[in-house]
């Protein structure tokens, strides 16, 4: 009789717990002991044979018992009584999960150093420091913590929903699973009612909540959605195996809101949970994954997300994913200045450079910001300005402008089904060239491709700005990058005007990694060499400000007016948002307060100062704020 029947008294377990020796205790081999457990080996999907049954990892913090499993104060005897006395008694570390999901929580939020807590839509997290040095994210999804009847309602229903789907033989979706278990828990209103202590509004809740969890169980992504719903998760990665692993993160906000930190999670998911994650993604993307085909990248529907898939036999333990989230929140000048990532003359400079039609490239490392950055000069275009992106992951605010009355005209390139993802890259900037003027923006600058970008920069046939990302540290590296690796002429490399790195520094405050614009370089005269465009006299130095003062007429006074004015319309607003709320992030008090500079200069203001004087006092007005 397994450990859940006796406790219970029901042929359904409520919840699964694994007990696993203590490292410490039994040494390096740890005895895997069988009776106490309660989860089924399930069988290879590639062998038929038993799968191994997973090591536990090291304890978080040794020494420190693990709370209890959340239940009802009842009369009933708890589900993790008696297994909770044995692994005491044993030295065991315990791991529990509801009986219809696949992951287990490990390590206890009460070890955790310095810890703060908050909730998102499907849970309670607890980001602190563990015993052994490490940041720790913490994550009790709601469902984990309901009670035996709550579980047994929501395991019920779960079963209820799949045999409905069995016996009709229809399809599956979120829309419809939703209203079939609210149809269900409706039958089950008298438990919810007995547990709610009869709150009907708290009962209407927990059917929504309920139904919410059985979709993410039967159609949804389990616990990866949980994680997804996390606005302040920005990368998931889940190694193999998967049973042995915990899923690592990228964590934005942990120190502060211009930190991003690399955490650990309390998170270890069975093999089904990988492969339910993997099958959606196949169902949804129609591309192939097996052992011909290895590699799986495509979105995740409905999570604005981009999952990286590699298995067999490129992976030898089993699948490995890469989950990186792409933000919901538009990136601007103003955002970037109040995360810390650039300060109000930088932003002013970069916003006078983009509307002076420059080339610019944006380096840095993987993760370092670049996307983000070029997001935000994109909203520094007028919106007369016709645009044309170019990328094969949907990053750019292309669907956002569009909505604000810039014309976009989006380019995707898929090389998933055939052909080359370079020649594809290619061809479409080639498409691009013959489709007007517009301004381009290449998502990537990676290989053959960049012998056409230069081509246009050089001949001016694009007719405005061209912007785009490219892997590098700085300016001298993105150009022997560039030259030696793509086989660009030196001499065609100078058309790129401003070449902008955004790195990652160590904010040792924090505990983690912060972005920051690091470098904004001129190309000079000669190939290969550069102007620091943060140094006056340099910048005045190079090609494309003296292309700007010959085209502009402006002298340099007036253009370091401009863009003194441009910067601290950008702090204000940045200002503005930190006192009154995000709002004013938003990319159309940009195009606001660049059309506002405009209409000033335009009718003959005294100077740039007194259009930011005035734009002040009119956002104010507009937004009912005091002085």
């Amino acid at each position: 009789m397994s450990l859940a029947r006796a406790v219970t008294g029901d042929e359904t377990p409520v919840l699964w717990v694994t007990e696993y020796p203590d490292d410490e205790r039994c040494g390096s081999d740890p005895v895997y002991t069988e009776h106490v457990v309660l989860r089924k080996r399930i069988p290879s999907e590639r062998t038929g044979r038993p799968a191994p049954v997973p090591e536990r990892p090291r304890p978080v913090s040794p020494g420190v018992p693990e709370p209890p499993a959340p239940r009802e104060a009842r009369g009933q005897l708890p589900v993790l009584g008696l297994s909770e006395s044995i692994g005491r008694l044993a030295g065991r570390v315990r791991r529990t999960k509801p009986s219809y999901a696949d992951c287990w929580l490990v390590g206890s939020p009460e070890s955790l150093e310095s810890p703060h807590s908050y909730e998102t839509p499907c849970g309670t997290v607890v980001v602190g420091r563990a015993g052994d040095g490490e940041i720790e994210y913490n994550l009790t999804p709601k469902e984990y913590a309901y009670g035996d009847s709550l579980n047994s309602v929501v395991g019920d229903t779960i079963g209820r929903v799949r045999a409905a789907y069995r016996k009709s033989g229809g399809r599956m979706d979120r829309h419809s699973v939703s209203s079939l278990a609210k149809g269900i828990l409706m039958d089950s209103a008298g438990t919810l009612d007995a547990v709610l202590g009869g709150d009907v509004p708290a009962v209407d809740r927990m059917i929504s909540e309920i139904a919410a969890a059985v979709c993410r169980y039967t159609v949804g992504l389990g616990i990866f959605e949980v994680l997804m719903a996390d606005p302040d998760v920005e990368d998931i990665y889940i190694d193999a195996p998967c049973d042995r692993n915990r899923i690592h993160i990228t964590m934005g906000g942990a120190g502060g809101a211009n930190t991003h930190a690399r955490c650990r999670t309390n998170l270890m998911v069975d093999r089904r949970e990988v492969q339910n994650l993997i099958s959606v993604l196949k169902r949804d993307s129609g591309l192939p994954f097996c052992e011909s085909n290895p590699i799986l990248e495509t979105d995740i529907r409905g999570h604005d997300a981009r999952a990286t898939v590699v298995g067999y036999p490129m992976s030898p333990n089993g699948d490995a994913v890469a989950i990186r989230k792409h933000s919901v929140r538009p990136w601007t000048l103003s955002r970037l200045i109040g995360n810390g990532t650039l300060d109000p003359g930088t932003a002013g400079l970069l916003s006078f450079l983009v509307d002076n039609r420059c080339t610019f490239l944006i380096c840095g490392a993987r993760g370092a910001g670049k996307s983000s950055l070029l997001s935000a000069l994109m909203f520094e275009f007028p919106t007369s300005q016709r645009i044309l992106t170019i990328e094969d992951t949907m990053e750019l605010p292309g669907e956002r402008m569009r909505r604000l009355g810039y014309k976009v005209q989006s380019m995707l390139i898929d090389d998933r089904r055939n052909g080359d993802s370079l020649k594809r890259a290619d061809e479409a900037l080639r498409v691009s060239l013959r489709m007007g003027e517009s301004a381009i923006i290449l998502g990537e600058v990676r290989g053959e491709e960049a012998r056409t970008l230069y081509q246009s920069m050089r001949t001016g046939r694009a007719g405005s700005s061209i912007m785009g990302t490219i892997h590098g540290d700085s300016a001298r590296s993105v150009f022997d990058r560039v030259v030696h690796d793509m086989q660009i002429a030196p001499e065609a490399f100078m058309a790129t005007d401003v070449l902008v790195t955004v790195g990652t520094v160590r904010d040792r405050r924090a505990g983690g990694q912060a972005r920051k614009v690091t470098e904004i370089a001129a190309t000079s005269d000669r190939a290969g060499e550069f102007s620091d465009m943060r140094d006056r006299d340099a910048m005045f130095s190079s090609p494309v400000m003296r292309r700007v003062l010959s085209a502009s007429g402006m002298g340099r006074s007036d253009i370091m007016a401009e863009v003194s004015a441009r910067g601290d319309m950008r702090a204000f607003l940045a200002d503005m948002a930190a006192r009154h709320g995000d709002e004013f992030f938003g990319p159309e008090w940009i195009i606001s307060a660049n059309d506002h500079l405009a209409a000033e200069l335009s009718a003959g203001a005294s100077s740039p100062a007194s259009a930011v004087e005035s734009f002040r006092r009119k956002f104010r007005r507009m937004n009912g704020l005091e002085g």
